[in-house]
């Protein structure tokens, strides 16, 4: 998550912040963006919708909403229209104020957050603490389940239980956690549990972060700690003559 600003109406981001509670108001925008928005048929629009007196008003976007940002402008300019970030942000803003303005009851003001301790393979956190910056790290796991997450097909990965567990606690909308709990009934599994579907929640959340093997990612830091503890225990001299067979053998392949 990064903050990014745009040049906007003042009067425009008081109408919005009037319609969404403070520490909501990104999250909303950024869900609108990426999957309600539609460019305009007049895409003309952007160009009229050029305003003085603007002002930078920041938000904080993943990098999925500020890619489609950047997508949507592009889009815009080949087809012969002019448009920035700022205008495009502007039109999302009254399109997405306009759409609030009559459902300000559905407003999600109050959630129901759950908060539930899950068993990860040790070194599950570090790889997440990677690719997420913690604040952000329960709004993504959430997002992630709400509106991507589908149980994989081979349900014999789902049963296999961490070898060196770790627990990190999980504070997501109790939609999410329904969520869960509807694919372990649906699924009809025997011992399937909610624990194992979170489990594999973060492996492929892991997988589009880093567009790489979630496992080999998590092993590869079980291996890098089992190695520096080796050598502050035994020294690097012991390390090198324990690690030269493995060595040897890759050379001779």
């Amino acid at each position: 998550m990064k903050r990014v600003s745009f040049s906007l109406s003042p009067e425009q981001t008081k109408q919005y912040k009037s319609l969404v509670e403070a520490s909501l108001q990104s999250r909303i925008l950024r869900n609108y963006t990426l999957n309600e928005y539609r460019l305009p048929d007049d895409l003309s629009v952007y160009h009229a919708n050029a305003r003085s007196g603007l002002k930078p008003f920041p938000f904080h976007f993943d990098e999925f909403t500020d890619e489609r940002i950047n997508a949507l402008v592009t889009l815009v300019r080949e087809q012969g229209f002019k448009v920035n970030r700022s205008s495009l942000m502007s039109h999302i803003l009254d399109e997405l104020i306009e759409k609030l303005s009559h459902q300000a009851e559905d407003l999600p003001k109050a959630r129901d957050i759950r908060h539930s301790s899950f068993y990860f393979e040790r070194g599950t956190r570090e790889v997440i603490e990677r690719l997420i910056p913690f604040r952000d790290r329960n709004s993504t796991i959430e997002r992630f389940i709400i509106e991507e997450y589908q149980p994989r097909q081979t349900h014999s990965v789902l049963f296999e239980k961490p070898v060196d567990p770790e627990s990190f606690r999980v504070s997501i909308a109790a939609d999410a956690f329904n969520k869960l709990d509807r694919f372990v009934n649906e699924t009809e599994v025997k011992g399937l549990t909610r624990t194992a579907l979170m489990r594999d929640v973060i492996e492929q959340l892991i997988a589009k972060l880093s567009n790489a093997d979630a496992r080999k990612l998590i092993a590869e830091v079980r291996l890098k700690h089992a190695l520096e503890e080796y050598k502050i225990k035994f020294g690097e001299d012991v390390l090198q003559e324990q690690l030269q067979p493995y060595i040897t053998k890759k050379e001779e392949f």
